[in-house]
């Protein structure tokens, strides 16, 4: 079947994939995943989602404002709020991506009119170290950018041609969010609202959006091997000249946050690239552990859950995580198998602020400090066959990460480089992200934190308008102002 196009009140044009006929098979066994029952339900959800605007409009127009989500949000924000919500539950029963492209096809002749496309070689094989070939399986491939701007700007020209420069060039390498299986990197994809900010204000020179591949074409450690790749050619693009003005600052929204920090790790951890000189993580997950039953952590409820359009239903985000590392979407069924996942799950490349990489680099963690959800956990535990495993994991300082033993370095996140973090204090990730600034400060990285009031998820990447204008423009401002320290330092 093909692609249905839905509007939303986001003033977003969703891109929902009722996929060929034939799911995905980590979508197979959804309830809806089939036709004709996907279309069915994807239908009636848009139909009755659209049905309840007047009635949201009606109700928070009447009530008082102490009674909204947040006393400060507009009418727009609660329907767009409630909207995107109902929206997303689609994408979790259904298994109904959005805003995909194919990562192995190039973007028709004339249809760009922001960017150029370029084709970036595999990662080369003196590169391939660490966590980059954990798997054995996963190819490395050429991957796809799309850079911003369509031409090059003087000062590119400049130095790629050995040229002295006033303006010393940043330049930004894009991760687009959509937890690693909608979205793309083209410059229609929603996402692309803030390489195209970062370009039309001139904060960057250039921008290289990444079209990594998403878990339904190759599992982890693929979205770091095609990073990877991209990193070590703008590494080599503008760095042979050894021009130390040029600064590289690594971007990434949601998941693309959670990419940057792998990327920013395996440089780090590898040495055999150059640091970037800065990561701008915008509302970035930094705990995918949180989605597996094996995990106490996934019987703490999130945070937020009635101010976020963000949705956690259980099995089908564990299902996610699970095909996004390799395994079966039913889990491991060997002992070994579940040994693997937990050991990949809580590693500091896939989830570096899970409670349990925090405790095994001695970082302060309180989790389900009365025990309110440690008997679930155990009642999930006592009923798998891999009891033997998974109760020795469940209790604190048993577990040390694989990827931790072969570290030199003795911090976390040591040596990491100027970081500046956006996020809303109504998102769902807030408890995770408030970890990942507190592990940056004590670990000595020059950390800047802006949490927007009343904010939800990744709101730089909504349509404007359809957020508060003066939170969006102040949170600009401070990414202005945190990427013209590049400038001075440069200077």
């Amino acid at each position: 079947m093909a692609p249905t196009a839905n509007a939303t009140p986001s003033g977003v044009t969703v891109h929902m994939s009722l996929h060929h006929v034939r799911p995905y098979p980590h979508h197979a066994h959804l309830p809806y995943s089939r036709e004709p029952l996907k279309s069915l339900y994807v239908s009636q959800r848009i139909l009755t989602t659209l049905a309840l605007v007047p009635w949201w409009v009606l109700c928070y127009a009447i009530v008082p404002r102490s009674h909204r989500p947040r006393a400060s949000w507009s009418l727009r924000q609660i329907v767009n709020v409630n909207f995107t919500r109902r929206i997303f539950k689609i994408t979790e029963v259904a298994g109904v991506t959005y805003g995909t492209r194919d990562p192995e096809e190039a973007p028709a002749e004339g249809e760009l009119r922001e960017t150029r496309f370029e084709w970036v070689e595999p990662l080369p094989e003196h590169l391939r170290t660490g966590v980059v070939v954990v798997n054995g399986v996963v190819p490395f491939k050429r991957v796809g950018c799309y850079v911003w701007p369509k031409e090059p700007p003087p000062e590119v020209e400049s130095i790629m041609q050995g040229l002295e420069e006033g303006h010393s060039p940043v330049i930004g390498i894009f991760m687009h969010g959509g937890g690693y299986c909608h979205m793309s990197a083209h410059e229609t994809s929603r996402t692309s609202r803030i390489p195209r900010r970062l370009i039309r204000d001139k904060m960057m020179s250039e921008v290289y959006s990444v079209e990594y591949r998403l878990l339904q074409h190759a599992p982890f450690p693929a979205v770091i091997q095609d990073a990877a790749a991209v990193y070590a050619h703008v590494v080599d693009r503008f760095r042979k000249t050894h021009k130390p003005g040029c600064k590289i600052v690594l971007i990434g929204d949601s998941s693309g946050g959670n990419l940057v920090l792998a990327l920013a790790r395996w440089l780090r951890d590898e040495g055999k690239l150059p640091m970037p000189d800065g990561l701008l993580l915008l509302s970035p997950s930094c705990d995918v552990s949180h989605a597996l039953p094996e995990t106490l952590s996934s019987y703490i409820p999130r945070p937020n859950a009635a101010t976020d359009y963000l949705v956690d239903t259980p099995e089908p985000r564990a299902l996610l995580q699970r095909t996004f590392l390799g395994f079966p979407s039913h889990g491991p069924t060997t002992p070994e198998e579940q040994h693997r996942l937990l050991q990949l799950v809580h590693s500091e490349y896939v989830s570096p602020c899970s409670p349990r990489v925090l405790q095994a680099w001695s970082h302060a963690v309180e989790q389900d400090a009365h025990g309110e959800h440690r008997e679930a956990f155990q009642e999930y535990v006592s009923t798998t066959e891999e009891e033997h495993v998974n109760h020795a994991y469940s209790y604190p300082g048993q577990w040390t990460s694989e990827y931790r033993a072969r570290s030199t370095f003795k911090k976390l996140f040591e040596a990491f480089p100027r970081t500046l973090i956006v996020v809303g204090d109504a998102e769902r990730l807030v408890r995770e992200v408030l970890s990942l600034q507190q592990a940056m400060e004590r670990d000595g990285v020059d950390v800047r934190t802006e949490w927007v009031k009343d904010a939800v998820h990744d709101i730089l990447i909504m349509a404007e308008g359809w957020w508060d204008t003066k939170a969006c423009e102040q949170t600009w401002g401070v990414i202005r102002d945190w990427v013209d320290g590049f400038h001075a330092t440069a200077a």
